[in-house]
């Protein structure tokens, strides 16, 4: 028990430095470009897994946005999705699945391979949510259909996924 204590107290004394030096940077009125700059993708992922243990999903996406922002992570592509996709963010969880399966170039290609595990579960998740229909009716309202994406949803047909038939 005093390890977890001690832990929390680690996490909070990291997490409350951080806002101190994003505090120090406002009050010298540095532009935002500099910040990301001066931050590196790791320093920004580690940021949001601390923001997410305690409970602070608000912070955790402007971590991982930075991160995915500073030269399009795909592990903060997945991490976004992956947080996305359980608090049932339709839209969000699209995108981040789009960003992430553009970090690379085996999802290009035609025809495409399967789609990893992480996008597999977050695509599940929406339309255990949603239903199929109001998934693929957001897919569509957020531009150019992913093959890798539309796959998933006529395995979710086939294997009866909860919420297929909604």
């Amino acid at each position: 028990l005093d390890g977890v204590f001690h832990g929390v107290y680690q996490d909070l004394r990291a997490y409350y430095a951080w806002l101190s030096e994003e505090e120090k940077r406002a009050t010298h009125e540095q532009d935002s470009e500099d910040d990301e700059d001066e931050v590196g993708v790791d320093e920004w992922l580690h940021r949001a897994a601390l923001a997410r243990r305690l409970h602070n999903l608000s912070e955790a996406e402007r971590a991982l946005r930075a991160a995915a922002a500073a030269n399009n992570s795909p592990k903060a592509w997945d991490k976004l999705m992956e947080m996305y996709s359980q608090e049932a963010c339709l839209k969000e969880t699209l995108v981040a699945t789009h960003e992430f399966l553009d970090c690379f170039e085996a999802y290009a290609a035609t025809p495409s391979p399967p789609a990893p595990l992480n996008v597999s579960k977050a695509i599940c998740l929406l339309v255990s949510s949603h239903g199929l229909q109001k998934v693929r009716d957001g897919q569509d309202a957020i531009g150019v259909p992913h093959a890798v994406i539309n796959n998933l949803f006529h395995q979710c047909v086939r294997t009866r996924v909860h919420g297929f038939d909604h």
